[in-house]
């Protein structure tokens, strides 16, 4: 009897054991399933899949700086992307900074072919100019997102170094005492704009990292500095900036923080042994 009720005793753990090492077998399957199910749900929401809902041609970005003839496609895209009006930069100061230091602006740009993109809307298609004079296709480049800066002598940006001279059109590119300081040291990234239709694509980090990239490769730049609302500190953290504290800066009705990202300066190559 007590090797029956052993036999039937092994036999029931054996059988506990059995039913148990399934429901781990079921459990490890639910969340297997649960990772992959998460991972197709982000990859449908990824960066790339985004760019390929927007686009419904080839996307191939061109980044390069900005002149003074992007003038129209900067304020149509400032406009687009800044819903607060005040937040704004005018068309005036478009105008002096891309006349002034247009070297410390960047662009990115895609080529459009019309009859490749019928029923595509973005904000600054209208005042896209032509790839080329008299290209059979009629392509134009169209502006996706803009960062646009002036020179500073401080350490952060403040309500003068985003000011215009009132006779900038006249001081023939000399530096007054407002606006674009020409020996500072100091990049004020006053515009980072991306069309509102392109958000989490990936634009504006391509653009901020390009950006910075340049600045770096500059002489006597020491740092990128900028103001921003409370909300996007932690998005201009991820960059590298730093949040100084509250800016002084009362553009736009203040409430800024000081951002500032301390530029590395240029690899220098290996010294020769």
């Amino acid at each position: 009897m007590e090797d029956v009720h052993g036999s039937a005793s092994k036999d029931s753990q054996e059988f506990e054991q059995a039913v148990d090492d399934n429901d781990e077998i079921d459990s490890d399957f639910a969340s297997l399933q649960k990772t992959l199910s998460q991972k197709r749900r982000a990859a449908k929401d990824s960066p790339e899949s985004r760019l390929q809902k927007a686009f419904p041609f080839a996307f191939s970005p061109n980044i390069r700086p900005l002149t003074i003839s992007d003038l129209d496609s900067c304020v149509a895209l400032e406009n687009a992307a800044f819903p607060n009006p005040a937040h704004r930069a005018s068309r005036e100061k478009f105008e002096y900074r891309l006349t002034t230091c247009p070297e410390l602006s960047l662009g990115v740009f895609c080529t459009v072919v019309p009859d490749q993109a019928k029923g595509w809307r973005i904000e600054t298609l209208a005042t896209a100019k032509p790839v080329e004079t008299d290209r059979a296709d009629g392509a134009v480049s169209v502006l996706l997102a803009h960062i646009i800066a002036t020179r500073g002598c401080g350490e952060v940006v403040s309500d003068d170094d985003m000011a215009v001279p009132k006779d900038w059109r006249t001081r023939g590119g000399r530096s007054a005492d407002v606006g674009h300081q020409e020996c500072g040291q100091t990049i004020g990234l006053h515009s980072l704009a991306v069309s509102p239709k392109l958000h989490g694509c990936g634009i504006g980090k391509m653009i901020v990292k390009g950006f910075i990239q340049r600045m770096n490769s500059l002489d006597r730049t020491d740092r990128v500095a900028l103001i921003c609302q409370n909300y996007l500190i932690s998005y201009y953290e991820r960059f590298g900036f730093k949040n100084i504290g509250e800016s002084k800066a009362s553009f736009g009705g203040g409430g800024w923080y000081d951002m500032v990202f301390t530029l590395p300066g240029p690899l220098k190559p290996p010294a020769r042994v």
